[in-house]
Formats: C-alpha cells, sequence, structure tokens
C-alpha cells in the first residue's frame, strides 16, 4: 500500500505541488528586512513536505518530533501547527492507500489542531499562514466532500490578515512566491465562498503585482474560469 500511497501522492504533487504555483528559484528571493519567516517553520516546512516527493522517512521521523514537542508543551504553537500539518499529510496518505474510514477523524483533529495553534499566537504569520498551507493541502488531495466551506473561510480571512500585515508599501519587497500565495489562495477561496467580484480583484492584484511570472498565467486561468 505505501508503493502505491507513493505513486499517487508524488503524481499529485507534482500536479499541484500543495501552492498556488510551484516556485522557481527566483520567487523566492526577498529582503529579509521586509518579513523573515521563522527558521522552525522553514526547517519542518522541508521536512514535513519531503513526503510530495516520495521521501516518506523524513516525513515521519519529523512528525514524531513534533508529536514529542507537544506531548512536552501543549501551548507551543509552532509544534501545534506543524503537528496539524502532520495530521493532515497522513489523511491525505490514508486516502489514496484506501484507508478511507481514518481519513475524516484525522482531517477534524488536524482542523481543531491548527486553530488551537492559531488561537495561541493570533498576530503570527507563521502560524496563521502554516494554517493556510495546510487548509490548501487538504482542498488540493482530498475530494470537496472532504473540504467544508469553514476551510475556505479561514483561507480568506488569513491570506487577508496577511496582506494587512505587509501592507501596501512592503508587498512589492517581500517574494514573488509569498505575495502570488498570498493573492492566489486568496482568490480561490473568494471564488469558492460564491464571491467571484472577489475571486476577480484578488486575481487581478496578483497580476499586477506578479506580471509575466507562472503567477499572471495561473490567475489568468482562474480569471478565465469566473
Amino acid at each position: 500500500m505505501k508503493a502505491l500511497a507513493l505513486s499517487l501522492i508524488v503524481t499529485a504533487a507534482a500536479l499541484s505541488s500543495a501552492q498556488f504555483v510551484y516556485p522557481k528559484p527566483e520567487y523566492n528571493v526577498h529582503d529579509p528586512s521586509v518579513y523573515k519567516e521563522d527558521p522552525f517553520i522553514v526547517e519542518y516546512r522541508h521536512k514535513f513536505f519531503s513526503v510530495f516527493r516520495g521521501d516518506f522517512k523524513t516525513f515521519d521521523t519529523a512528525f514524531t518530533e513534533i508529536k514529542g514537542m507537544v506531548a512536552k508543551n501543549p501551548n507551543d504553537a509552532r509544534a501545534l501547527v506543524w503537528e496539524g500539518n502532520g495530521e493532515t499529510i497522513q489523511a491525505t496518505l490514508d486516502y489514496v492507500s484506501g484507508k478511507k474510514d481514518q481519513v475524516e477523524p484525522l482531517i477534524e483533529s488536524s482542523r481543531k489542531t491548527l486553530d488551537a495553534a492559531v488561537r495561541l499566537r493570533p498576530d503570527d504569520p507563521n502560524i496563521y499562514m502554516m494554517r493556510v498551507a495546510t487548509l490548501y493541502v487538504q482542498a488540493q488531495f482530498l475530494p470537496p466532500s472532504f473540504i467544508p466551506m469553514s476551510n475556505w473561510a479561514k483561507i480568506a480571512s488569513d491570506c487577508e490578515r496577511f496582506i494587512r500585515f505587509i501592507g501596501p508599501e512592503r508587498i512589492r519587497k517581500v517574494s514573488i512566491h509569498v505575495r502570488g500565495e498570498a493573492y492566489g489562495e486568496l482568490g480561490l477561496a473568494r471564488e469558492k465562498l460564491g464571491d467571484k467580484a472577489g475571486a476577480r480583484k484578488a486575481f487581478e492584484e496578483l497580476i499586477a503585482l506578479n506580471p509575466n511570472t507562472d503567477y499572471e498565467t495561473r490567475a489568468r486561468k482562474e480569471i478565465a474560469k469566473l
């Protein structure tokens, strides 16, 4: 079953990459004085998302580390947000392996864990944007029946909060990837919530901020579907 999961998860990742656009190296260039990601968050993103390249061992080891941190300190928001992410990844692996009866409890636990992390550090963009990334993983790798509208509402709210946090003066100084994901996932969330005008606005803002990039290409495709 793990071989099947490997094949399916890597194929799906190649198509969606758990992101609005898979970033080219130059899309990650940024001014660290404007916005600096928490090194802990970055470290475990590399470890956890290695599973989308078929590296189960790195993911399993990192997930075990995170669960140990939460056991020692249930109020560690950084560990909690990764525990929620790990539960989502495990649910995805279970789904593609045919263990579908285990998916819903894991996904529900993941959402509660993510929300707990955000409650502990509501103003930390490192935390609430990891909630966005995790809820977006759920939407990309699981069927719509598993994705409640509340997921999209949280994605929209968190992206809007991040855009306000960065502000119009700094937005062009963060990386193409960071601003592209914020506006791209905001547009998708608004569309799912039935706000087509708001979705169009988000995609148009993305195009203005990231012209002549893969983000512009994807945004134009989303606008055409509206």
